[in-house]
């Protein structure tokens, strides 16, 4: 774990002669410090600063919880040691932290916000793999929203929260009048379980293409445009969908319309392309998932080898056994199974020859290091012999140059996905390509050039 360069001075507050070393305090001492300052007077001004971190469970998930504290023990030290921060900062908590920041204005803070989402953006090395945060900054200032430490802060997190659920990596100002983030977390969650009545959830489908640019499959992506919040980020309202339960219909729908749509486009072009589907670890243990699988495969009058199902390592390691047995009663309709992210777990390679597997796909942060000086080329090249070993397909994720799209080929993947060969489009857009002989070849030279 490598820890962040040394911060380049900037402007020195007045009160940076008696700042202390930077350190990190609770929530409870944070709402004394607010208190204090808000002690001096309405002509005081100053804003306070909640960030939130995007995909952070997505750590655990992979590393487990031991890398996952890992991670915020360097990001703490990276909040500690941000220049603008007037005050010591603090760790609220999970992937959360405040600071205070010594700004009379909007823009000023909002500017300084901007900086901290690019503070906390630089990579993060966790046992050995690399890491892009991004970050959802909420703000609220002193005296506009709030007279005290605890309304400033729960206004601050309220915005945070509004960030992270309409577009995450941005910053939102506080309302006039902010509900709680209990409130804001409320909110999300009704609207979430009216979203499949309300038809707001629809999907997107990214080409997974090989070396003469022909699309064998495509990922069904699941977007959400709330008629109430607008367009909600993804990994925000997944991650909710998994603590509340609703993640089961959701995935249920997503399953279902990917189907409906292979269907359709098999019988308008009369050519056979696969589709691949994530499946969360509460949908994948269920004892009715195989029943469900092979319910909507009759329904939508498909067969079982146009569906791939998608689930992680830390998805399959929770009970390899069951897991495996699953597995093989899927493989009986003739579903095929991929490992995704595969390759930032803790043994990605011991249990390959325990489970009917068809396809693995290397995860992007070993695609992002490819080209680098002693970077990842040898470790995807030796994954990719050893699944090919095994009869396995192997397909790298996140390819966004053209020299990963050689390199990744150079180790000899079958197949690749990313923006340098094919941004997600919707259903119409693949059914318009599909009836063109050939044009998923120049669509994919066609992506490589667009900007993004």
């Amino acid at each position: 774990m490598t820890n962040p360069a040394p911060p380049s001075r900037g402007p020195r507050s007045r009160f940076a002669a008696v700042r202390p070393e930077p350190r990190l305090v609770d929530g409870g001492k944070f709402e004394a410090i607010l208190d204090q300052r808000v002690a001096a007077g309405p002509r005081k001004k100053f804003a306070v600063c909640v960030a939130g971190l995007n995909r952070f469970r997505r750590i655990n998930h992979l590393l487990g919880y031991r890398g996952g504290d890992l991670a915020i023990q360097e990001l703490s030290r990276r909040i500690m040691c941000f220049p603008h921060a007037s005050a010591p900062a603090c760790h609220l908590g999970g992937d959360e932290f405040a600071i205070l920041l010594e700004c009379r204005t909007r823009r000023g803070a909002t500017e300084i916000a901007g900086k901290l989402i690019e503070w906390l953006g630089r990579p993060l090395t966790v046992h050995g793999h690399e890491f892009y945060m991004t970050a959802s900054v909420g703000l609220a200032m002193y005296p506009a929203s709030g007279s005290d430490g605890v309304s400033l802060l729960r206004r601050a997190s309220a915005a945070m929260l509004q960030a992270k659920a309409r577009s995450g990596n941005s910053v939102e100002w506080s309302r006039s009048v902010d509900p709680s983030p209990h409130e804001e977390v409320f909110r999300l969650e009704s609207a979430l379980h009216r979203a499949i009545e309300r038809q707001e959830l629809s999907l997107r489908f990214q080409p997974e293409v090989d070396r003469d640019g022909q699309a064998r499959a495509v990922e069904a992506l699941l977007v959400w445009n709330s008629a109430e919040l607008g367009h909600v980020d993804t990994e925000t309202f997944i991650r909710l969908a998994e603590e509340t339960g609703i993640i089961t219909p959701i995935g249920e729908w997503v399953l279902r319309e990917a189907c409906r749509q292979v269907a359709l486009w098999t019988s308008g072009s009369g050519k056979d392309l696969s589709v691949a589907v994530n499946v969360s670890p509460q949908q994948f243990a269920s004892p009715d998932f195989v029943a469900a699988v092979k319910r909507i495969l009759e329904e939508s009058g498909i067969r079982g080898e146009s569906l791939e199902l998608e689930v992680t390592e830390s998805c399959i390691l929770a009970d390899i056994e069951q897991s495996a047995h699953r597995m093989a009663e899927l493989r009986k309709l003739g579903v095929r199974i991929a490992i995704d992210d595969f390759g930032v777990g803790y043994s990605p390679l011991a249990y390959l020859h325990r489970l009917p597997l068809d396809k693995i796909k290397v995860d992007r942060s070993f695609v992002r290091q490819i080209a680098q000086p002693g970077g990842t080329l040898p470790v995807v090249h030796t994954i990719t012999v050893l699944a090919h070993h095994r009869g396995l397909q192997v397909v790298a994720e996140g390819v966004e140059t053209e020299e990963e799209f050689e390199l990744v080929h150079a180790a000899r993947c079958d197949l690749v996905q990313g923006y340098y060969v094919g941004l997600p489009l919707s259903a119409k857009e693949i059914s318009a390509l599909l009836s063109d002989r050939g044009s998923f070849a120049r669509y994919a030279v066609a992506a490589s050039n667009w900007h993004y």
